[in-house]
């Protein structure tokens, strides 16, 4: 049986359409979402390589602020040291001088109490009196001329020797002025950095999450995996074991530290450490003194070739020494890498290299 045709008018037709349409629109969402999310997940990537960089660049200019920091820290010692070591010079001529009048008032005295001049040797010789210190001088020098005391020569030149010394303190302690007021600068913008870095991975982490934890530990990584390929082929060249018992003692030490916060121009076990601070403090613990900051350490300590490195010896690396590690043989090495980072062992990158000191 031939069914009749149905005859589809233009009311049917748009409805059968609006039906299409409405169909489309409820599949979309299950065709489109690939590729949208793709798309966003290609810009959040980029968006965090972009914000890790500004955080890198941000840890690099911590680090290198904090390590001028310390050097500006180390100047302030050496210039308060200086300023003591004045003042014991000043302190010792002023007790040379002190008993180098005594000995010319006694001898004036017994030479001129008899004569009945005892009234006026006071003001002559006293702090207080009305005379000139070159009348003074000048009649001392008669009155030591005359009796066989020493000259005034002698005596005179300490006064000058003190003189000289008390221009060299004032000059040591307007320096340190000024190095006290230039380290709270660089201390204000060591923490400003530090406070820009904490505040953008804080943000980065809320908005980001675990994409930017993944691309931190993807750098670190490659970084790791190019260290290891060109530590390799140092291997065979170095020794495992310490060298000595105080090289032995300092990787001890540092190696008690792993995972300790890096915080520029921190010393406190347990805490944080800068890369100096920790490598001072684990040879402090071998009971060897080197001195606070990298620079100050590889100026210090007998230099090596990198072909004679041993363990226990110092790495220093980048273009201005600003990092320094310890090195434990086989390739490898622990510091106090950088801000956001920890006290670890990582592959020696021996191409960054630039000096090893070996600490006695």
């Amino acid at each position: 049986m031939i069914r009749p045709a149905v005859r589809r008018t233009p009311f049917a037709r748009t409805r059968f359409a609006w039906f299409v349409l409405a169909l489309l629109g409820l599949l979309a969402p299950l065709a489109l979402p690939s590729t949208v999310a793709a798309d966003t997940i290609d810009d959040q990537r980029r968006r965090v390589a972009q914000i890790v960089d500004e955080l890198e660049n941000l840890a690099s200019q911590a680090d290198e602020l904090g390590e001028k920091y310390s050097n500006t820290l180390a100047e302030k010692d050496a210039i308060e040291a200086k300023i003591a070591e004045t003042e014991v010079k000043i302190f010792e001529l002023q007790k040379q001088l002190a008993v180098m009048q005594a000995n010319l008032v006694g001898a004036a005295r017994r030479s001129f109490v008899t004569g009945g001049s005892a009234g006026s040797l006071s003001s002559i010789l006293g702090s207080n009196g009305s005379l000139t210190d070159s009348i003074k001088r000048a009649y001392l020098g008669s009155a030591a001329a005359n009796i066989g005391a020493s000259n005034t020569d002698a005596m005179q030149g300490l006064i000058d020797d003190i003189t000289a010394e008390k221009v060299t303190l004032e000059r040591q302690r307007k320096q340190l002025a000024s190095t006290a007021a230039f380290l709270v600068s660089r201390l204000s913008a060591s923490e400003k950095t530090l406070e820009q870095y904490e505040l953008l991975r804080s943000q980065a982490l809320r908005e980001l999450g675990s994409l930017l934890t993944e691309e931190e530990r993807r750098r670190d990584q490659d970084a790791e995996s190019a260290a290891r390929k060109d530590a390799d082929k140092y291997k065979s060249n170095y020794k495992v074991v310490a060298s000595s018992p105080q090289a032995g003692a300092a990787i001890k030490a540092a190696l008690s530290q792993l995972g300790v916060r890096y915080r520029w121009g921190a010393s406190s076990p347990g805490v944080a450490f800068d890369c100096s601070g920790l490598t001072q403090w684990a040879w402090a613990k071998a009971g060897v003194s080197i001195p606070r900051v990298s620079r100050s350490q590889f100026a210090a300590l007998t230099r090596v070739s990198t072909a004679q490195a041993q363990p226990g010896d110092l790495l220093f690396s980048q273009s201005t020494f600003f990092h320094v590690g310890i090195y434990l043989g086989n390739g490898q090495m622990v510091a106090a890498p950088r801000t956001g980072d920890v006290v670890k062992i990582s592959s020696v990158t021996w191409s960054r290299v630039l000096g090893v000191g070996r600490p006695k």
